[in-house]
């Protein structure tokens, strides 16, 4: 299980302890969809007792429920056990820089439905994005037939650094936003409890509950879209940094004085592996190319992943160009933070990983030192899902089944 909380140095408390117990067994029934008591006690290392009074409470709130039975050596029947899909949904929102998608989940993060919203390539302003949210979400449950009163809260994931303490998106730069009221300005149009992040931290939580990083402690999971960063989580804690700026990896410096980069400075990793980025290097290689669609960055990556496949001599130079790139962003990664995994995720990783995989690797193994790069692996996310919004509903899913039945629901970051 990860915990999403930052580093707790006061002395655990009896209720923390509990809490932190609950979500031990929980996750185990999300992950395994059914289980026993027994089951639970081995899988989570908790005794037979501990299990036995958590579970009793929570088949008391609803949380869990018995759905069948099964023979034990002694021949009593024993419970079978299972996480309440019904008990309530979650919400997660993911607000990405062309589009707004809303998934609607039940308890056991089963999806219910989805909504799409695109978003013009120009700049938008806060005021609509919050209006587009708000309908968004109506939208979204009105198609499930859901009252919003079954709704126990909502995560919304917002591009670029993100101030918990505040609610404050301190900076979206792709719309030139700058320490924007965000959470006060929906809260304004939305009931449910809200929890707030940047793409980075909920996709790490995704990956961490869900995909390839569920059994590893220490990883980075790379969001490489039109942004790039990393969500890292140390010791299975989500790791936020001083300011909830960790993982902004992306605006290392990889090339002194280089390319503007949209955050204001130049030569950072961004500028040259996000999406608009690989367009610039296929304008330098080949600056008539059919391949180029320059008011449209997807079906421009999407048509060189196609080309690259062909051996295209234009798109195997730009892929080559951008496994330079990224190598030694990564070197520096696995140098410095030494990792067990790195997980490359969202739809330029979906598109160019595969291709890029092989040549990547080897210049990375050149460039970095010998022992961090022999400890760490390289993975795809394997996800079905998109990874920033179920990390969101998973994060609203974890502070709703830790709490539900001791503490009434309220809005926080």
């Amino acid at each position: 299980m990860l915990s999403n909380s930052p580093l707790d140095k006061s002395q655990p408390t009896t209720r923390n302890i509990r809490e932190a117990n609950r979500l031990l067994i929980l996750h185990q029934l999300l992950l395994r969809e059914t289980g026993t008591r027994q089951e639970l006690s081995q899988l989570t290392g908790l005794s037979t007792a501990t299990v036995a009074n958590l579970v009793a409470d929570m088949l008391e709130e609803g949380l869990i429920v018995e759905v069948g039975m099964t023979a034990s050596q002694g021949g009593r029947p024993i419970s079978i056990l299972s996480v309440n899909a019904g008990a309530g949904a979650c919400v997660g929102v993911d607000v990405a820089e062309t589009y707004i998608l809303f998934d609607l989940y039940d308890l056991t993060l089963k999806n219910i439905t989805e909504y799409k919203v695109e978003l013009p390539s120009t700049k938008i302003e806060p005021q609509d994005v919050v209006k587009l949210i708000a309908t968004g979400l109506n939208t979204l449950l009105g198609q499930a037939g859901l009252p919003g009163d079954k709704v126990v809260g909502i995560g919304i994931s917002i591009p670029g650094p993100f101030e918990h303490s505040t609610g404050v998106s301190v900076f979206a730069p792709s719309w030139g936003w700058v320490n924007v009221p965000l959470k006060a300005m929906l809260e304004k149009e939305i009931q449910a409890p809200l929890y707030m992040d940047n793409p980075l931290k909920f996709n790490a939580i995704a990956e961490a509950w869900f995909g390839t990083g569920r059994d590893v402690k220490t990883m980075a999971a790379m969001v490489w879209g039109t942004g790039v960063g990393t969500g890292l989580v140390i010791n299975g804690q989500l790791f936020h940094g001083a300011s909830n700026t960790a993982g902004e990896w992306g605006h290392s410096v990889i090339v002194a004085g280089g390319r503007q980069c949209r955050c204001g400075n130049r030569g950072c990793l961004e500028a040259y592996i996000g999406a608009p980025g690989i367009l610039q290097t296929l304008v330098e290689i080949n600056p008539n190319s059919e391949l180029l669609f320059t008011d449209d960055q997807t079906r421009t990556i999407e048509a060189l992943a196609a080309a690259a496949r062909r051996n295209d001599p234009a798109a195997l130079a730009v892929v080559h160009q951008t496994a330079v790139y990224l190598s030694a962003g990564f070197s520096s990664l696995i140098n410095i933070f030494n990792p067990e995994l790195i997980i490359m995720d969202s739809w330029v990783a979906d598109l160019l990983g595969p291709i890029i995989l092989p040549e990547l690797l080897e210049l990375v193994r050149q460039q970095s030192l010998v022992q961090p790069f022999k400890a760490v692996r390289f993975a795809l996310s394997d996800l079905a899902r998109n990874p920033v919004s179920l990390g969101a509903a998973t994060l609203v899913l974890e502070e709703f089944l830790a709490s539900a039945g001791r503490q009434p629901a309220s809005t926080r970051t």
